[in-house]
């Protein structure tokens, strides 16, 4: 079972604004078939992606019910070497026209292709919860035409090696699994961007992460015993 934080509880026991639910790529996501699936696109999730060559894109699906508005964004981690490094995004899905992209898209599908190489001055963006910093390259509020099954994904044009990061969705909303899974993910997150070694997690995560599961538990107990 799974019990919803609301955003408000998170800032107040944190003392800090909550942010994407984070998921880390081993890279099997690379085609259509094997693609990382959400299930409600519109809460907040990133997948942080480690580039190899042009064989290893990033792939993400999901499916709507009615046409909506998407937030979609495209970073990377701030690492000195990937100061020049730009990837591409292309959002595949029913109602688009036929899209330019190094991969056959899934039958019937056109699509929205976000490319980054002429972007000089990204946009720096520091994450308090995790004490790490991104070069956002793409912000984009995209309309999805339809219902049915869409895809993003991220790549380098020319198959370079390294880093990015994509994100979906605005909604935030974060259940107990996630809180308890936040030491192990956030050690992830900060070894992606590189963090010095030794740098620990922000010293409010564990108590704050206790005092959160506390709270479900607690929810958890109050609907229950209202059903008897």
């Amino acid at each position: 079972m799974r019990y919803v934080i609301s955003p408000l509880a998170v800032v107040f026991l944190c003392g800090v604004a909550t942010g994407h639910q984070p998921t880390m790529s081993d890279g099997s996501a690379a085609d259509a078939d094997n693609a990382i699936e959400f299930q409600d696109v519109q809460i907040s999730r990133v997948v942080y992606h480690e580039v190899a060559d042009a064989d290893s894109p990033l792939w993400i699906t999901f499916e709507v019910d009615r046409p909506q508005t998407l937030r979609v964004q495209l970073g990377l981690p701030k690492v000195d070497r990937l100061i020049d490094y730009r990837p591409s995004l292309v959002l595949l899905g029913p109602g688009w026209p036929p899209v330019d992209a190094p991969f056959l898209p899934p039958d019937g599908l056109g699509g929205l292709r976000l490319d980054t190489d002429g972007l000089t001055d990204p946009e720096v963006f520091h994450e308090p919860f995790s004490g790490t910093t991104s070069w956002i390259l793409v912000t984009e509020d995209v309309e999805l035409p339809a219902a049915g099954r869409y895809y993003v994904v991220a790549f380098h044009p020319n198959g370079e090696a390294g880093k990015l990061w994509v994100a979906l969705g605005v909604k935030e909303v974060f259940g107990l699994e996630d809180i308890l899974a936040l030491p192990q993910i956030l050690a992830e997150v900060r070894a992606f961007h590189e963090m010095p070694a030794g740098a620990g997690p922000p010293c409010f995560l564990f108590p704050a992460a206790a005092a959160l599961a506390g709270l479900c538990l607690f929810g958890a107990h109050r609907r229950i015993a209202r059903r008897r």
